[in-house]
């Protein structure tokens, strides 16, 4: 028995996520706002029944699992641990922790980068040139140690050191390669991290999953950061830098200083403030907000000065309204970043004091000589000020941005307002591609799918039985063929254990599969009569009688130039039966 199994088994779903949402009976479902996006009408759904969840306005959903890995943004097999420990479940000796040869794989991945991070660290303490580079920059020895700050030397010595290092803890070079640290040549080994100064990545719970290296010398023209290749364990896109160390302070403090690299990082914690994590060479991401606003109120960005901190902040501006987090933007003299301020003694805690909030930021940037733009610059502009209020829920924060934009555009408040209730209503706004998670793009191909094909793969999903093998041919050839995939699967189940199907799919299936198994199981209140299915397949023939009477002509003529009479003639009769019970059914 898995671990998921075992979890599922103990606990009610709808226990588990009553702790985290309000939830009211709703028929035979329970419903609520979900946690996972803003909304004023309840569409996040919970079935006792079923022991699944599903958002209908964001397509977020599965069993309870998922939803705590969701929700406390670890992976499947944290999830199921962490709720073994909460509700204080003894695990049998017979129960697997899921996949092991996936378990130790993170494990090994995670093993190799805290020994490469130690074996850096000491080389810096060793390398007398990079310690004053440092020590320039303002970084002192106790940040250095805080942040294990680490050096990767060049050279083949240097790699053969590596590796006789890491063979002592049974780490071959192919390990190291399969981990991004080393790479193939023509004739050797070398790594991208040679002659940079390293700075250790960790996730929110501690565990070492990835660096960033820092050119120090002058003459030195390769790119001035180089980051670790995304992998399966190491997602920059919602890793922040230093917020394992940060979350105790922010907690505090109620309140997270957000900077854009390591030595800005370094900086603030190395003058006090110790509430500062940073993102790593990337935009902030809907994954980084959800991930803050567990732990704090605010959040403070101090981003470059130049043009394209200020850009990044107005990137931030079309996700911030998603997260109950109060973003305000502290504005730094251009060119400044955090580092630099702070080492030339600017007051950044007055600043902090006149920090803006981010829609006022917004406001006041993109409408910057206004009067000054032509016509269709001008409709651009007030179209995406109006676009990010109608978004927010309080009416009066809207009002007050309204009041806001009629001042800095110089356009009357009344003309402003009318344009903003004009439009019918503001659903929730798509999040950019650039932040959609995986699992939502197959959830929205679901949603495009026609009710008749959805219908029948539902009844399907919720009684295999109904998939004979008269009717297999016909589904298996006209659904699309994310649904044929899952079928399959389910088909297996079935054969394997006739009244497990549901309660085993889920862990079968990948978090893509798993929204849209849970959104049909909860689209469909009960199990559909095979009367009323097979009804639904005559439809489909019908929809589709060209498709499958070119099926039929293309293996006719396959079967007959291989001689096949048999599969000829059966293929005559069937199509024969076909085309007699359409007849009959017109």
């Amino acid at each position: 028995m898995s671990i998921f199994t075992f979890i599922k088994q103990k606990l009610s779903i709808l226990d588990v996520v009553s702790e985290y949402v309000t939830l009211k009976k709703a028929g035979h479902y329970y419903k609520g706002c979900c946690p996972f996006h803003h909304e004023k009408t309840a569409s996040f759904t919970v079935s006792p029944h079923k022991e699944i969840c599903y958002c209908f306005g964001c397509h977020t959903g599965g069993d309870v699992i998922a939803f705590i890995s969701r929700v406390e943004n670890c992976s499947q097999i944290e999830a199921a641990k962490l709720l073994a420990e909460k509700y204080q479940l003894e695990l049998p000796e017979d129960v697997s922790l899921g996949s092991s040869q996936s378990i130790d794989e993170k494990k090994k991945y995670f093993k190799i980068c805290e020994l490469l991070a130690d074996w850096c660290h000491d080389l810096l303490l060793k390398s007398p040139a990079v310690l004053r580079y440092l020590y320039g920059r303002g970084i002192d020895k106790n940040c250095i140690e805080y942040f294990n700050i680490g050096y990767f030397p060049n050279g083949l010595s240097a790699i053969k050191t590596l590796l006789n290092f890491m063979q002592k803890h049974h780490i071959l070079a192919d390990d190291l390669i399969e981990a991004n640290v080393l790479s193939k040549g023509k004739t050797t080994l070398y790594s991208p991290f040679e002659e940079r100064i390293i700075f250790p990545i960790t996730d929110r719970l501690g565990h070492y999953c990835g660096f960033g290296g820092r050119i120090y010398r002058k003459q030195d023209t390769r790119a001035k950061y180089y980051n670790s290749r995304e992998n399966e364990f190491f997602n920059k896109g919602n890793l922040l830098y230093g917020i394992d160390l940060a979350k105790e302070y922010m907690q505090k403090k109620n309140a997270l200083f957000l900077v854009e690299g390591y030595t800005d990082c370094v900086a603030m914690i190395q003058h006090g403030y110790r509430n500062t994590a940073a993102v790593l060479g990337t935009s902030c991401t809907l994954d980084h907000l959800k991930q803050v606003s567990r732990y704090v109120d605010y959040i403070f960005v101090i981003y470059d000065g130049d043009k394209a901190g200020q850009q990044a902040i107005l990137r931030l501006t079309e996700l911030c309204w998603q997260v109950e987090l109060e973003i305000k933007i502290i504005q730094l003299p251009a060119g400044e970043d955090p580092a630099s301020c702070l080492a030339k003694q600017i007051d950044l805690d007055y600043l902090i004091r006149t920090a803006q909030n981010i829609f006022h930021f917004f406001i006041k940037s993109v409408g910057q000589q206004f009067n000054q733009k032509p016509l269709s610059q001008k409709l651009k502009v007030i179209r995406s000020i109006l676009d990010i209020i109608g978004h927010l829920n309080d009416q009066l924060k809207q009002d007050i941005l309204l009041q806001e934009a009629s001042k800095q555009l110089d356009m009357p408040y009344i003309a402003l307002k009318s344009e903003l209730d004009r439009k019918p209503s503001y659903p929730a706004k798509p999040i950019p591609p650039q932040y959609i998670q995986p699992e939502n793009i197959l959830t929205d191909s679901f949603d495009s799918v026609p009710k008749l094909e959805k219908n029948i793969f539902s009844a399907i999903i919720n009684n295999i039985s109904l998939l004979t093998e008269e009717h297999r041919p016909y589904i298996y050839s006209l659904l699309p063929q994310e649904l044929i995939d899952i079928l399959k699967i389910a088909v297996r189940m079935h054969k394997e254990n006739p009244d497990l199907v549901i309660n085993h799919l889920l862990d079968q299936i990948d978090g893509s599969q798993k929204l849209m198994v849970s959104q049909v199981l909860l689209d469909s209140e009960s199990d559909i009569k095979p009367h009323d299915f097979e009804l639904l397949i005559d439809h489909l023939q019908k929809k589709n009688w060209k498709t499958i009477v070119n099926n039929i002509k293309l293996k006719l003529e396959v079967a007959k130039e291989k001689g096949n009479h048999e599969e000829v003639e059966q293929l005559i009769q069937t199509f024969s039966a076909l085309k007699q019970k359409m007849i009959q059914k017109e």
